[in-house]
This record gives structure tokens, C-alpha cells and sequence, in this order.
């Protein structure tokens, strides 16, 4: 069965984007000697979900997830990425994240932070790798917001890169 799986960068100070969306602060980890797990990650995956905001940042960077569907929580028309096979889905996730956890591929919670705090709250998320990047932001985009109550984690594995990246696995 498969899971559900938030993988995310946030700063230091707890934001995974500047106030505008920008990610401009991670562009010092982009290095092909180290992505943190990441292109095995992919291969795990074969669903990308995300809300509009993120899909509209993915847009941005001309890029997709490898061979990855992709599944779009909003509640506004938003354009199609050509050769990609994207759903775009209004309305309660339930019943989309139930049938995603019977495939045999993990899916992925890309962001943003409201669908972050939707998918805790309604007890949809499985694990939450998050990976720290030593940075400062000041203020931004927090990894998540409107949590209906304090979440217990199990810390299931940690990770520290010689970059001063820490990686976090949690489960739910």
C-alpha cells in the first residue's frame, strides 16, 4: 500500500518560502554531488500533490516531478502542463488520498502550508521527512498553519549532511 508522504525543505526558522513563494535561499544546495535522497525519493513516488500556489511555483521552474501524476487541490481554473497527466480536484481530499494509498507507489505531498495543515488535521499524511537548511528566513511561508491541535511525531530516522543539512523522518 502506499503512502503519504510530505518531503520538504523548510529554514532554520521554521519557513519553507519567502513571503512572496520564493525559494531563491535553497539555490546554495542545489548540487549535483548531493540531493538528499531526493532522486531515489522520486522513484518511490508516482503522485505529486500539491495546492495551486505550489503548482503555479512548479510552473515557474518549467520542470515536473520525473514521471510522476500530479494532483492539484484548488478551487480555480489553473492551466494544464502539456505531456503530464495532472488532476485538479476541488473539495474535502479524503476520498482522492484513500484510493492514492492503494496503489503501490507512495505519493507526495509537495505544499503548501494550508494543505499541509488539512491533511494533518484529517489524519491523511503518513511520514514527513523534513529537511533543514541552515538558513535564516526572518518570515515567510511556515511549514504549516491551522492545526486543530498539537501533533505527536515518532522520530523514525535523522540524517545530517556535511552542509549543515539536517534531515528529519517522521510518522504520524
Amino acid at each position: 500500500m502506499g503512502k503519504i508522504i510530505l518531503n520538504l525543505a523548510t529554514s532554520l526558522d521554521g519557513f519553507i518560502a519567502e513571503e512572496n513563494g520564493g525559494v531563491d535561499w535553497l539555490n546554495d544546495f542545489l548540487k549535483p554531488e548531493e540531493d538528499y535522497g531526493m532522486n531515489a525519493f522520486f522513484k518511490q513516488c508516482g503522485t505529486a500533490i500539491m495546492g495551486a500556489k505550489t503548482y503555479e511555483q512548479t510552473l515557474s521552474f518549467h520542470y515536473w516531478y520525473g514521471d510522476m501524476d500530479g494532483i492539484v487541490f484548488t478551487s480555480r481554473a489553473l492551466p494544464p502542463l502539456e505531456g503530464k497527466s495532472i488532476q485538479f480536484i476541488s473539495g474535502d481530499p479524503a476520498e482522492t488520498i484513500q484510493s492514492l494509498k492503494k496503489k503501490s507507489k507512495d505519493s507526495w505531498l509537495v505544499g503548501g502550508a494550508s494543505l499541509i495543515a488539512q491533511f494533518i488535521n484529517n489524519k491523511l499524511l503518513d511520514e514527513m521527512i523534513i529537511t533543514i537548511v541552515p538558513r535564516l528566513i526572518g518570515k515567510g511561508i511556515p511549514l504549516c498553519t491551522d492545526l486543530n491541535e498539537i501533533q505527536k511525531l515518532k522520530l523514525e530516522e535523522t540524517k545530517a549532511f556535511k552542509d549543515g543539512v539536517i534531515q528529519l523522518k517522521y510518522l504520524l
